[in-house]
């Protein structure tokens, strides 16, 4: 058992980037339309990467294809798991990348393709807007009066 949840248990942004890599075009071709079409991701993009590693006692050289996954943060430990399931490698590169601001179409686009069944998103309907330090802003709110530090003495 990993030392490591698969399910985060606070997330913190409204994405996350799954990366893994593949020791073919083949697999990570499959890979990705195997986890988009199960809906675990919105989408996934494929590079051709030069690894070099460390395994078994020796320094290894391997070209690979890394796929970048995007998805919900509730959809992470389903992905992962699917991941590890299909991968061919006895140890596969599976990582978690938290991103904590999205380009809010982008961030509709992935919420309505992975749950086309939930609610909108909370600052969907323009009223609220998240801001840079993801409290929701609620325009027209009053804003909190300004403190300022005592002035100093010389």
């Amino acid at each position: 058992m990993s030392p490591y949840p698969l399910d985060p248990v606070a997330a913190t942004g409204p994405l996350r980037l799954v990366l893994c890599a593949f020791p073919t075009e083949d697999s990570a071709r499959s890979a990705a339309d195997s986890a988009v079409g199960a809906r675990l991701a919105a989408c996934a993009s494929r590079w051709p990467i030069d690894s070099t590693f460390w395994w078994k006692e020796k320094v290894e050289r391997s070209a690979e294809v890394l796929v970048l996954f995007k998805t919900a943060p509730k959809h992470v430990g389903a992905l992962f798991r699917h991941l590890s399931e299909l991968h061919p490698y006895e140890v596969p590169e599976i990582l978690e990348i938290d991103v904590p601001r999205v380009h809010e179409p982008y961030l509709r686009y992935v919420a309505a393709t992975i749950d086309p069944h939930a609610p909108p998103l909370p600052w969907g309907g323009g009223r609220v807007r998240p801001t840079r330090r993801g409290s929701p802003k609620v325009r027209g709110a009053p804003r909190p009066a300004r403190t300022r530090a005592p002035r100093r003495r010389r």
